[in-house]
């Protein structure tokens, strides 16, 4: 086998991991985003996932994490346009996350 297919299957592997472990669809990690921008708890953005789709995989602590920016949505999982739009919320739900941290230990200090 040769080194570029080696490392093609290598990058499939851990995408597919990745994606399993994240137990989030990506139409879920769009919609959590979404919410997170608009101030909604981790918990009630949790709730309305599970009542709306009672079969989702995902945790609690699987949206806490995704809320933070912090979620790998690769582009073969969307169309071209919701994965420009995925990147443009991810943007700013980690800019969001990083002022509030930012925020948070201005708060310790003082």
């Amino acid at each position: 086998m040769d080194n570029k297919k080696y490392i093609e299957i290598k990058k499939e592997r851990r995408q597919k991991k990745k994606t399993l472990k994240r137990s989030a669809s990506a139409e879920e990690v769009i919609y959590i985003f979404e919410k997170i921008l608009e101030g909604w708890k981790t918990i009630r953005i949790y709730n309305t996932i599970i009542q709306n789709n009672p079969k989702s995989e995902i945790s609690k602590k699987n949206v806490e994490n995704i809320s933070t920016g912090n979620s790998k949505v690769y582009q073969n999982e969307l169309s071209e346009e919701n994965y420009k739009y995925y990147n443009e919320l991810r943007n700013k739900v980690y800019e969001l996350h990083k002022s509030i941290k930012i925020n948070s230990i201005i708060d310790d200090i003082n």
